[in-house]
């Protein structure tokens, strides 16, 4: 198994950070119970409903467990649904998120380590693909399920109809936006993100990466040591990406009404012609809708859909793109929950039993996830599927993302690699977000927002000195 080793420290102080606020002295010990395991779960559409159900039911009759399912919810909403339950007392005992929307539950040592499952799990699919962060040393606090690939999407059909060329850089993509926002075609140039958390946050964040700067406003001190963060937000990277996001506000849909959700129904309605993404995932919805539907017009729009890595600020070659790693995403389980043994046996059952198995969780959400078990995407089960039959691009571009995009735009700069409690606490702070949204809402300058976004990366950097350091 292949991981990032960090060391932990734990929190000392009475504060807390974020969702760990008033977590000490109110949570009691997990372990077996005549209690329902509480799941909450952001693998949640109409495909995963039927599957839950189906797997609950099962599960049920085979251990005499009982399960409660709970929908919550994208990044951004379920981190306020995991607060209130910690803040009552009654955490859940299981949760699907990447591992950043639980750092600060891990660092005061609420988490149950995963290591025994993840190695059955291992047996049967594979072993871990990604250095990512998934725990300390030798112990897992994540049983990881898909990696995320960031990325630029964009509709060859328009891209032909316009006789436009695919971008490289900022400009090109903006260029592409005012030619499509300005023709005939029936459709918005770009979809941008400008919701206050969520999907904007990821946007900046990967806009920054691509213009050759870390995304969180941090870097090594000393990259030879590596023992010593500090803040590092240019103001000519900043800005330029902030304007960029403001520039291309004007050939999208209202940007404050574009979240993660929102940016698939939207794609699949033909609200607008390029977007930033991960993996294939808009193509999966659309491909899903169409066999739905029934839709021919669904299908070529499915087909159309283009996946490539985000082009650069122009001056900036690939190597030096500071995208560090595929952040992965999978299941937590909190060691205050009320019946954590039978959602360890839970989570076992589901992905250690066979590779069909396994594979009917990326079938109920196509281009969403890469696999992070090695020997998934390969597999005959996994290319199998019947969603793949109908859409062989569909697996092409999850390659893609997988062989090109993965294996040729991260990892390009050593120093880029952060991974510290630090930086799980800042990759959380929502004022990133909060920045974009205050630009295309035209409620600060651009210049306004990357000074207020810089107080509040210092002030918050400080918190996490203090309270990691």
């Amino acid at each position: 198994m292949t991981r990032n080793a960090i060391g932990r420290r734990r929190v000392l102080t009475g504060t807390g950070v974020g969702i760990a606020t008033a977590i000490a002295g109110c949570i009691g010990g997990g372990g077996g119970s005549d209690e329902d395991v509480h799941f909450i779960t952001d693998y949640y559409n109409d495909q995963w409903e039927s599957l839950w159900g189906e797997l609950e039911s099962e599960f049920e009759d085979e251990t005499d467990a009982s399960m409660n399912i709970e929908e919550g919810g994208m990044s951004g909403t379920q981190e306020g649904r995991l607060a209130r339950l910690i803040q009552a007392g009654d955490p859940p005992d299981a949760n699907t998120s990447t591992f950043d929307q639980v750092a600060d539950i891990w660092e005061t040592g609420q988490l149950e380590t995963v290591n025994d499952v993840v190695g059955s799990i291992e047996e049967v699919n594979g072993e871990i693909n990604t250095d990512a962060f998934l725990g300390e040393g030798d112990d897992i606090y994540q049983i990881p399920h898909g990696l995320y690939v960031s990325n630029f999407q964009y509709r060859a059909d328009v891209y032909e109809e316009l006789g436009l060329e695919e971008p490289e850089t900022f400009q090109d993509v903006l260029d592409n936006a005012r030619v499509i926002d300005e023709s005939d075609v029936d459709t918005r140039g770009y979809g941008l993100a400008g919701m206050p958390t969520g999907k904007s946050q990821d946007e900046f964040l990967v806009l920054l990466a691509s213009a050759g700067v870390s995304g969180i406003g941090l870097r090594w001190k000393d990259s030879e040591a590596r023992e010593e963060l500090e803040v590092h937000f240019p103001e000519e990277e900043v800005t330029t990406v902030l304007q960029y996001m403001k520039d291309l506000s004007e050939y999208s849909p209202d940007p404050t009404g574009i979240g993660w959700s929102e940016s698939l129904s939207q794609w699949v309605q033909g609200q607008y012609a390029q977007c930033y993404h991960l993996n294939a995932w808009p193509v999966g919805v659309t491909a899903l809708t169409a066999e739905a539907q029934d839709s021919d017009p669904l299908r070529g729009l499915a087909e159309a859909t283009q996946v490539k890595a985000y082009p650069t600020w122009d001056g900036i070659d690939t190597d030096e793109n500071w995208l560090s790693a595929p952040a992965p995403d999978g299941y937590h389980i909190f060691s205050g929950g009320d019946n954590t043994a039978d959602a360890t046996e839970w989570f076992e059952w589901l992905y250690a039993d066979s590779m069909e198995r396994t594979v009917q969780f990326y079938e109920a959400d196509p281009g969403r996830f890469l696999p992070t078990y090695a020997d998934v995407l390969a597999s005959d089960a996994f290319q199998n599927q019947g969603i793949f039959q109908a859409h062989p691009h569909l697996l092409e571009k999850l390659q893609y993302c997988q062989d090109e995009i993965w294996g040729n735009h991260y990892g390009s700069v050593d120093e880029a690699n952060i991974s510290s409690p630090e930086s799980l606490y800042m990759q959380r702070q929502w004022f990133y977000g909060e920045m974009v949204n205050n630009v295309v809402t035209d409620s600060m300058t651009v210049d306004e927002a990357y000074e207020w976004g810089l107080g509040r990366l210092e002030e918050e950097f400080a918190n996490a000195q203090e309270q990691f350091g």
